[in-house]
């Protein structure tokens, strides 16, 4: 005898389906482990629903549990957290098939799978995975439909078309609830700490290959919007991060107390002075990206004595802040402990480097400016090569780099140049950040891509302040004038993006570039602020959150209502006899045709009649004859016949 569950059983293979259609953004984030745990369990539930093996008992579903946690805990080391959840979640919902009983267990499963899917959003937050999910969540919701005791021998097509209808009819309330729902400067609840632990971007230490890795990646890293035209290729250095100390292979962070603050000196030129707002993608970073030099900014950021501007948080989603920079401004001031800090090397390490600087500055006539241009002079005509794939180097790095290898990108020389400074007894330091951008050709937005990442150095001057100075230009002055594509490089390692000359897909990239950033803007991005910008796009002009609140109330009531109507209304149509209307829409055709329906005669003999008029059409009219018959009389409700029925009388025509 073949029992209910065995018949749930049967039909779990497109629940199965639906739970590795929801995983697929996870996968390329679970470890090996969770991965061959995950193939082992559905190979096993694919047994299951085939009949070959029977549903495990008790006990070892609670080995299965137990394994379960056990390869979360040699994966993750800990069950908590973002990471080791999803992968719990999507390792239980296999676990769940295991045990089906009845049809609330199908839909535990399909709920956790609704968690499951929106825990993608941790990862990416973009119009793809927008769309992606909205389509999952149109499947899951079929799958719900299909399980249910009234709809359950729904076809597929049917059932998704229900799925997206009902989906549809919450929008109006989701739109409502998106857009007046007061919004709080700080989230609802605590973001798990390795939430978007992959993000790429720069990190807060340089060493050989810490910035050429990003150039192979076309992501975006910001836009920038300016009020007005923005400055010339060349003057485009956006400033990260500033690091001090090295230890003979990494350079690192080292900022001074965050009491000691800047000491600015505006240029008093009007045309060095630049008004933009950046939008920033998230990198699980504090800093933010400013055009140096930094004069002004909007918002609860603070400023560091090295020039980095920071949040009081992790960018973990997309942001944007306005700033004012002074591109001619002067940063003055130099403490003692930072002219220390600015000039210590790691003892015993690079003796040729530091002779070579020593004996340099000396026949510079002991002049810092012209002794940083004879440097510069030596990149420039000793045969350094500005190459995507630099040899490594060893214990004495800058020796190697200098004298033999000659062979680098951006932070070789930015690194290189720093340590002869300091080696003459001139206070300097690496900066790290972004050199260039492209306007996008369809909007009136730049692009700063992970391609443009560079690192430079700063010098002290005494009569001038802080001075940057890019040594990457000495060697490669293309990559800062026309930017990374025209540089020279290996174009096999740049990003697709940057070297493709098909015009076509360059432009449908630039036009989804301009959709993702609205997407980020009023989406993503949609804060308090842009809230009120867009209520007073309707004339609603500093509306407090009870406005809110009031308008929030009102238009749920309203929409709900309008819901409610149209519902109650399809239901009311459904209720009259819609098989009867459309056989008199049929006869009303055939009355205009001049054969009109006797009050005294059956659709069949009708039929008969109209044949022997109208031959041409005797295939049509025993179709919707036939349909009819069966769809009044016959007792059984086909969704599939009825549609055949009404389109056939809508597309009925006399022939002859």
């Amino acid at each position: 005898m073949v029992t209910n569950n065995h018949r749930l059983t049967t039909k779990l293979t497109p629940v199965l389906l639906g739970i590795h259609v929801v995983a697929i953004p996870l996968y390329p984030h679970l470890p090996l482990q969770v991965l061959l745990v995950t193939a082992v369990l559905t190979l096993w539930t694919l047994l299951i629903i085939s009949g070959r093996i029977s549903q495990p008992g008790r006990f070892v579903m609670l080995l299965l549990t137990m394994m379960v946690l056990a390869v979360l805990m040699l994966s993750y080391g800990t069950i908590l957290g973002q990471q080791p959840g999803s992968a719990m979640l999507l390792l239980l919902s296999f676990l769940k098939l295991f045990e089906m009983k009845s049809a609330r267990d199908i839909a535990i499963v399909i709920f956790m799978g609704l968690f499951l899917i929106a825990s993608k959003f941790f990862y990416s937050q973009s119009l793809l995975i927008a769309i992606y999910v909205f389509v999952v969540v149109v499947y899951l919701t079929s799958l719900l439909i299909v399980f249910s005791d009234r709809l359950g021998t729904t076809r597929f097509k049917a059932r998704m078309y229900k799925s997206l209808r009902m989906i549809i009819q919450a929008v109006p309330l989701m739109l409502i609830l998106f857009v007046l729902f007061p919004r709080i400067p700080s989230p609802l609840w605590g973001v798990p700490k390795d939430a978007v632990a992959a993000t790429t971007g720069i990190s807060d230490e340089m060493s050989p290959g810490s910035i050429n890795r990003l150039i192979g990646s076309g992501e975006v890293a910001f836009r920038v919007k300016f009020n007005g035209d923005p400055p010339t290729r060349s003057d485009l250095y956006w400033r990260g991060l500033v690091l001090s100390n090295y230890d003979g292979r990494t350079w690192r962070l080292e900022n001074a107390p965050a009491e000691a603050l800047p000491l600015l000196v505006p240029s008093g030129d009007e045309k060095s002075r630049y008004r933009y707002i950046v939008m920033l993608e998230p990198h699980n970073q504090r800093w933010l990206y400013a055009l140096e030099t930094m004069v002004e900014y909007e918002g609860q950021l603070a400023v560091t004595r090295e020039m980095q501007v920071l949040t009081r948080s992790n960018v973990i989603d997309v942001i944007s802040y306005n700033m004012r920079s002074d591109i001619k401004a002067e940063n003055r001031g130099l403490f003692e402990p930072e002219r220390r800090k600015n000039l210590a090397l790691p003892a015993g390490l690079n003796s040729e480097s530091v002779s070579f600087a020593r004996g340099l500055f000396k026949n510079s006539n002991r002049e810092d400016r012209t002794y940083i241009g004879n440097v510069l002079k030596h990149f420039s005509e000793m045969g350094f090569k500005y190459t995507l794939s630099p040899p490594l180097l060893g214990e004495n790095a800058m020796d190697e780099f200098l004298f033999d290898t000659r062979r680098g990108f951006c932070e070789h020389f930015a690194s290189a140049f720093v340590y002869l400074m300091r080696a003459a007894g001139i206070p300097s330091r690496v900066v790290i950040g972004y050199q260039g951008g492209a306007m996008h050709p369809f909007d009136d937005y730049m692009i700063v891509r992970q391609s443009d990442a560079h690192a430079w150095a700063e010098v002290w001057l005494e009569d001038e302040g802080w001075v940057r100075v890019d040594p990457t230009a000495a060697v490669s002055p293309t990559r800062i004038e026309e930017g990374i594509e025209h540089a020279g490089l290996e174009r096999g390692l740049l990003p697709s993006i940057l070297i493709s000359d098909n015009v076509i897909i360059q432009r449908a990239r630039f036009m989804w570039d301009s959709f993702h950033n609205n997407w980020n803007q009023w989406v993503v991005g949609y804060n308090r602020k842009r809230q009120q910008e867009l209520l007073e796009m309707f004339g609603f002009n500093n509306a407090t959150s009870s406005d809110l609140a009031m308008w929030l109330v009102v238009s749920m009531t309203l929409a709900g209502s309008l819901v409610a109507w149209l519902v109650i209304r399809r239901e009311s149509i459904k209720q009259v006899d819609i098989i009867r209307l459309y056989y008199d829409r049929f006869c009303r055709k055939l009355e205009r045709a001049g054969v009109p329906h006797r009050s005294n005669e059956g659709a069949t003999e009708f039929m008969a009649r109209v044949v022997k008029i109208f031959p041409a059409n005797k295939q049509e009219l025993a179709m919707i004859t036939g349909d009819y018959e069966h769809l009044r009389y016959g007792g059984v409700e086909d969704e599939n016949r009825v549609r055949r029925y009404m389109r056939a009388v809508r597309r009925f025509k006399v022939k002859g």
